[in-house]
């Protein structure tokens, strides 16, 4: 049924039969003026509605997975993570947890125990606590004292603890064989790689920007690089890759061997506005089959992957990555302003949400292997 609108007149008012059709006519014309602006506003809401949807599925789909039933999940490694978590005060103190990359087996190690700067091998994990390294054991969680040295930043390799102090920034060792130490030709340290037979010191100072290598003991100091501001580094088997904060930080690449450092193409990745505050760049890039991950800066530090061969360029994850580990075909990380762990899979593309705890720091098991088939999986857990 359709409803026609009352004319309003003024009391007393006469009017001819034309001039009232004209008034109707006029008030027609107004009526459906003002239908179609509501059927526009109300179009602009839906479609708003729409694209909040499509955003927030958007949104949990990079952020917020979960393991389900599918032969991804099948094939899918399962890992021991350990991570740090820190307290809700102002000066915060430090936990350490463990829970498997299945998101289940959660269980709190190391409460309230200070430790930072955690890292994980065979049968121990080494951490940082005022400036002092400790060793704990994987079985017991047992803590030994075994190095205080006002430490500010270590690595292990092959038996060998590389670090520097707070006081000096020198270049220093320890070995884990004999407990014996040793002294570097090398100041102003601010970042350590090693490899199977060679440690690398990055200096940043007024008078040395540089990139040394020596041999474990010390000895055939070499300089790789001259006066270039070397921001976050990693290393693979005949490369040192490393942002040039030089250059508007793209990445650069330069042998082992010394050489001329060359820009790998128009890519940039994290860098540090004065110390940096990693040991070295492998939570922020890494390199795997030919392959180049890397934080992309300039797309708001999503992961991107550069081939070195066929020059390709992609994205890989969109969310804003803070710190991430590969192994294998892995990819673990977590995103900035937000808690919790995530991993990928770039072969299989499945991702899922490991922890929602808030994680300071983590690192990944690679020695330790875990039986799936033995690991029940919560598929309603986000």
């Amino acid at each position: 049924m359709r409803f026609l609108q009352r004319l309003q007149f003024d009391s007393g008012e006469q009017i001819s039969r034309k001039e009232y059709l004209k008034r109707k006519r006029k008030s027609s014309r107004l009526l459906r003026k003002r239908s179609k602006i509501t059927y526009v506003l109300m179009a602009s809401f839906l479609a708003l509605i729409v694209y909040i949807v499509i955003q927030v599925g958007e949104y949990r789909r990079y952020n917020n997975f979960k393991y389900i039933a599918g032969e991804n999940v099948k094939n899918q490694a399962v890992y021991s993570i350990f991570f740090v978590t820190e307290g809700y005060t102002y000066d915060p103190v430090y936990s350490v947890s463990k829970i498997l990359s299945s998101g289940q087996e959660e269980t709190s190690i190391l409460p309230s125990s200070g430790f930072e700067q955690i890292s994980v091998a065979q049968d121990c994990i080494y951490g940082l606590n005022s400036g002092k390294i400790c060793k704990i054991s994987k079985d017991k969680y047992k803590i030994e004292d075994l190095l205080d040295d006002d430490v500010k930043k270590y690595i292990v390799e092959n038996e060998y603890i590389f670090y520097t102090s707070t006081n000096d920034n020198i270049l220093k060792s320890y070995s884990l064989a004999d407990g014996t130490k040793n002294t570097f030709d090398l100041s102003n340290v601010n970042q350590i790689l090693a490899d199977e037979s060679n440690v690398y010191g990055i200096t940043y100072s007024s008078s040395d920007k540089s990139i040394y290598k020596f041999n474990y003991d010390g000895s055939d100091k070499k300089k790789l690089t001259d006066n270039i501001r070397v921001s976050y580094a990693i290393d693979t088997k005949n490369n040192i890759y490393f942002v040039n904060k030089d250059d508007s930080d793209y990445i650069y690449r330069i042998s082992k061997n010394g050489g001329e450092a060359n820009k790998v193409a128009d890519i940039k990745s994290v860098t540090n506005n004065s110390e940096p505050q990693e040991v070295n760049g492998k939570k922020y890039m890494f390199i795997k089959d030919k392959k180049l991950y890397y934080v992309n800066i300039d797309d708001e530090n999503s992961l991107w992957c550069y081939d070195l061969e066929t020059k390709e360029n992609n994205k890989i994850i969109s969310a804003s990555i803070e710190i991430l580990q590969n192994v294998d075909d892995t990819i673990f990380y977590k995103i900035n302003k937000e808690m919790g762990v995530y991993l990928y899979n770039y072969n299989t593309s499945f991702m899922s949400l490991v922890t929602k705890r808030r994680v300071k720091e983590f690192v990944i098991d690679t020695y330790d292997t875990v039986d799936y088939t033995q690991v029940e999986v919560d598929k309603n857990a986000l």
